[in-house]
């Protein structure tokens, strides 16, 4: 046998392994995070509860944006279709006054689902925010790597959020906005 088709036959063994140990691994992931906001909850719900202004501290598609649904509350959304973040949609699915918001973003037709919650606790003049995302990867084998660092990294794009929700807070409550 040349040399050639023995390389050829350990780099296709390989990743023949390297795609049924992706089968294997979960698509799943979660990330968490917990704020205590200087806010009282009137005046954060709003930023959860209306789109227009989830996009003002939350990450989001930089084209193809568009709202749709009622403004606020349940069935409030938006899509999009963006070459960075592909076609996806966001609804708010859940929406209690002042205490939550639950949410749901769909990528690609539902290849990838996350399902996030923000419950509220007023805490004086201040709000407790506990954040919670679940995502889905679905059973794609090279996903199933994906989903292992997908919660940190999830982790770390919300903190960064709920940094700029407090800048933004801080800018209505000072009267910049």
């Amino acid at each position: 046998m040349k040399l050639g088709a023995k390389i050829f036959g350990v780099l296709s063994g390989v990743l023949i392994v390297y795609l049924l140990l992706g089968l294997l691994l979960p698509g799943t992931w979660e990330a968490e995070t917990e704020a205590t906001l200087p806010y009282p909850t009137p005046v954060v719900f709003p930023f959860l509860n209306r789109v227009d202004r989830w996009t003002q501290w939350n990450t989001m598609p930089d084209s193809g944006l568009q709202l749709v649904g009622p403004g606020e509350g349940v069935g409030a959304g938006l899509e999009w279709d963006d070459p960075q973040y592909g076609k996806g949609q966001f609804r708010i699915l859940t929406s209690r006054l002042e205490t939550l918001v639950e949410y749901e973003v769909l990528i690609e037709g539902g290849s990838l689902r996350i399902h996030g919650s923000v419950d509220l606790e007023a805490e004086g003049e201040t709000t407790r925010l506990r954040w919670v995302e679940r995502g889905d990867f679905g059973r794609n084998p090279l996903m199933g790597y994906a989903a292992r660092g997908m919660g940190a990294s999830q982790r770390e794009a919300m903190q960064a959020n709920l940094q700029r929700l407090l800048l933004l807070l801080g800018e209505v409550e000072g009267g910049g906005a």
